[in-house]
């Protein structure tokens, strides 16, 4: 699926009543240079400290913060697996967080710097994992989206759950050069 395509669907159900925290990956490019936050305070994104695996744990402070408020936390998979025993903490105290995992079966962004300075890639591809499964192993509320037809209501439907909930996308990131591009990032990167 388009990185938009998912951007634009998040918008949807991200409103002025939902904290967004966001990890580090190719998705966060996509995320930080297309999707709106309505207020102060509402997004928490790294932003180039390379902290691949927080979104989730931040997910969960922010719900301990204001846990009257939704949580929706995004990662890639290769992040979300960095960190993602965090789901045990979040089913145990019952935090109100949605977390979606773009999926692509690498660390896309590694890949990107690899071929870039190595011209080749090593250690950067894994998976398949079953994230629906893996979130239901864990007493979460599991979903994967199948098509893209299927992305709007499955993401309204996790954001329904009251606890933690966990929706796998599949992503195609073929886009990311012409993205890099306009950011001058295939200079740095």
């Amino acid at each position: 699926m388009h990185p938009l395509r998912i951007v634009r669907a998040m918008q949807d159900i991200i409103n002025n009543d939902v904290t967004l925290t966001v990890d580090m990956g190719s998705f966060h490019i996509w995320i930080a240079r297309y999707l709106y936050s309505f207020r102060a305070r509402q997004v928490m994104i790294s932003n180039g400290q390379q902290t691949m695996g927080v979104a989730l744990p931040w997910a969960i402070g922010a719900w301990l913060v204001e846990p009257s408020r939704k949580v929706v936390s995004v990662s890639g998979d290769g992040g979300f697996l960095q960190s993602s025993m965090e789901l045990e903490t979040a089913v145990r105290l019952k935090a109100n967080v949605l977390h979606i995992i773009w999926v692509d079966n690498a660390y896309n962004m590694v890949a990107i710097q690899e071929e870039k300075k190595y011209q080749r890639l090593s250690g950067v591809s894994f998976g398949p994992v079953d994230f629906k499964v893996y979130a239901e192993a864990f007493g979460a509320a599991g979903f994967a989206v199948e098509s893209a037809e299927a992305l709007e209501p499955t993401l309204r439907a996790a954001m329904d759950v009251d606890g933690p909930a966990v929706v796998a996308i599949p992503v195609d990131y073929s886009d990311n050069p012409l993205l890099m591009g306009q950011l001058h990032l295939s200079q740095i990167l």
